[in-house]
């Protein structure tokens, strides 16, 4: 079975739940920030009703961090609000929740 033809890229995701992070303003900036998280399945199918809670952790300096739980708005799009009192390099650990899906990721997030 060796040298067969080159294995079919597919065309799913390899993880379970896909997270595509957008805010408003974009770019991210410190202050007042609306973090939209468009949250779907590894087929691209929007993931509703689940509970999806938020942390950020400022990556270069400890102690600054946040926590919230996300407002479904519908479609998989999940929304928060957030302060961003600093500048810099943040991680996004984004846990989603929804009937046996326990999943967790980490997104960095630049904010100027």
């Amino acid at each position: 079975a060796c040298g067969s033809a080159a294995t079919p890229v597919s065309t799913t995701s390899s993880k379970p739940v896909n997270i595509k992070v957008e805010t408003n303003p974009t770019p991210a900036v410190m202050g007042n920030m609306e973090l939209v998280l468009t949250i779907s399945d590894a087929d691209g199918k929007p993931i509703e009703g689940a509970t999806v809670d938020v942390s950020a952790v400022h990556t270069d300096m400890t102690g600054m961090d946040m926590s919230g739980v996300a407002t479904d708005q519908g479609g998989g799009r999940y929304s928060i609000k957030s302060n961003f009192s600093m500048s810099g390099n943040w991680k996004l650990i984004v846990y989603v929740r929804k009937e046996g899906l326990d999943y967790k990721e980490e997104i960095d997030l630049p904010v100027q």
